[in-house]
């Protein structure tokens, strides 16, 4: 059940009306129930292990919590690793078995033949037929972090209800954005009172995502998906514009997904964190993690960079677990050595980063010359670039892949194929428009001290005129839905990880 497909849109509406219907014990209980009805509908059998999982780390929760009450140390450390060794092993079970397996025997074919005075016959590689289950890295990084809380002396979740309601919701089952335990239980027992401001916010949220998958993400997607998958040179035009193309597509299509996933929590009286915060507005790096999917990079800073180390121990230590960080993120997001080469590049990117600002903190002229206009707009720019490089990495199905868009950008003079189609498309046209209507917006909300005199002239026109702009507003958007003329619900960029 696809967010952007007719059976989602008339799920939400069901569940929303009869979650106001009910209170307490029911309420909740309703929450896991339509949470596992969503998830079960792609493929029954994985509600299950997400049963399974959720009912052992709850055991394993109250279990710690007790040891910690009572001073049990080691028994303590015991459930905790326990609870990793099951949640992360079934983790890489389900999404890395077959590459561990699969680079294994190759090593081992390898050095057969490296040895042997004759070429050997390759042995076989056994393929584990294993279907990944949707949203497990994102609901077992999600028991990950309640089990490290509960250990370091946080209360657990008493409730079996309450506890599946966190593991299994559905707004944010699927792709995220990671939820804290502590937060999202606090809202779950007071949700936000039922209100016209909160149904537009909600609204508004859904609509915006709605339109960045349907009308931006798909179209763009199926526009560039040819460059990447062939393995015939490309003119440098085309290159350019499938790397520009996949920037735009992942944002809209990911923060698409957050968008409605976190709208259809709204409209339930719970506020998911934000995920994304204008990354692609960013000076610099670091800064870019800092908005670009946000629960993600704040989970790998609390869980992985900062229990290595972190910053501690003098620079060489922190640009080492700077670059384990990241190259664990990338290997997150899949089986595969371009996902790990994609990890290992920001890694060394946030290093560089890194010094670059400690060389401008001790050259006060040089800071000086690039705090302005200038400054930060080469800053945007060269982040970009450095964006669309890596993602053009990390969209390739593999690294030949990757490299042959590289080597395409020597290719100036070849004819440029895919600009004709997008011109067709009218992609740029109203696309472009309408998205700066809603960025406009959101730098105006985000930043209000920079046009004060704008910001004014908003709050104004919100007042007056909020319900036919509103009404306008959506119904542009459902146009230009429309107008993209989509056959069937595409799945999201991030369901695959």
């Amino acid at each position: 059940m696809i967010f952007s497909s007719i059976q989602y849109l008339l799920f939400l509406p069901v569940v929303v009306f009869l979650y106001w219907r009910t209170k307490g014990s029911v309420r909740v209980a309703l929450v896991v129930a339509s949470s596992y009805f969503f998830y079960m509908s792609w493929l029954p059998v994985y509600g299950l292990l997400l049963l399974a999982l959720s009912s052992i780390t709850w055991l394993l929760g109250l279990g710690l919590a007790k040891a910690y009450k009572e001073n049990q140390k080691t028994k303590a450390t015991v459930l905790l690793t326990l609870g990793l060794l099951l949640n992360l092993g079934c983790l890489c079970y389900y999404k890395y078995a077959n590459f561990f397996i699969l680079n294994a025997l190759q090593s081992v074919n390898w050095l057969r033949g490296l040895f042997a005075a004759n070429q050997p016959t390759p042995w076989d590689v056994p393929i584990l037929n294993v279907v990944l289950p949707l949203g497990i890295s994102f609901f077992v990084f999600e028991f990950v972090h309640y089990l490290a809380d509960v250990y370091k002396g946080n209360k657990p979740i008493n409730s079996f209800m309450e506890f599946s309601a966190f593991a299994s919701f559905f707004p944010s089952q699927i792709a995220g954005p990671i939820k804290r335990y502590q937060d999202f239980q606090d809202k779950l027992r007071v949700p936000e009172t039922w209100s016209a401001p909160l149904f537009f916010e909600a609204s508004a949220l859904i609509v915006q995502g709605l339109f960045k998958k349907v009308a931006i993400a798909d179209p763009i997607g199926a526009l560039i998906f040819p460059a990447f998958s062939t393995m015939q040179s490309l003119s440098a035009a085309d290159a350019m514009i499938a790397a520009i193309g996949f920037v735009i597509q992942v944002y809209c299509d990911f923060s698409g997904y957050t968008d409605i996933g976190r709208g259809s929590a709204l409209l339930l009286g719970i506020r998911l964190p934000e995920n994304f915060q204008l990354p692609y507005l960013s000076v610099d790096l670091a800064e870019f993690w800092r908005r670009w999917h946000m629960s993600l990079s704040s989970w790998m800073r609390d869980y992985v960079y900062i229990p290595l180390g972190g910053s501690r121990g003098g620079a060489l230590l922190s640009s080492r677990n700077l670059l384990i960080t990241m190259v664990a993120c990338g290997f997150w997001h899949g089986a595969s050595w371009h996902y790990l080469i994609f990890g290992g590049l920001h890694g060394i990117g946030l290093i560089v980063n890194r010094e670059w600002t400690n060389v401008l903190k001790r050259s006060e002229p040089l800071n000086s010359a690039l705090d302005n206009w200038f400054g930060r707009g080469l800053g945007i720019f060269l982040t970009l670039l450095f964006i669309a490089a890596t993602d053009t990495v990390f969209r390739s199905p593999d690294m030949p892949h990757a490299l042959n868009m590289f080597t395409s950008l020597l290719h100036v003079n070849a004819p440029c194929t895919l600009m004709p189609a997008i011109q067709k498309s009218g992609i740029i046209q109203f696309f472009s428009l309408y998205f700066s209507f809603w960025l406009l917006l959101e730098f105006i909300s985000r930043h209000p001290d920079k046009l004060p005199w704008l910001r004014d002239s908003y709050q104004d026109a919100r007042l007056r005129f909020a319900t036919p702009v509103r009404l306008a507003s959506w119904t542009a958007a459902l146009i230009l839905m429309f107008a993209a003329r989509p056959t069937e619900a595409v799945p999201f960029v991030y369901f695959q990880f």
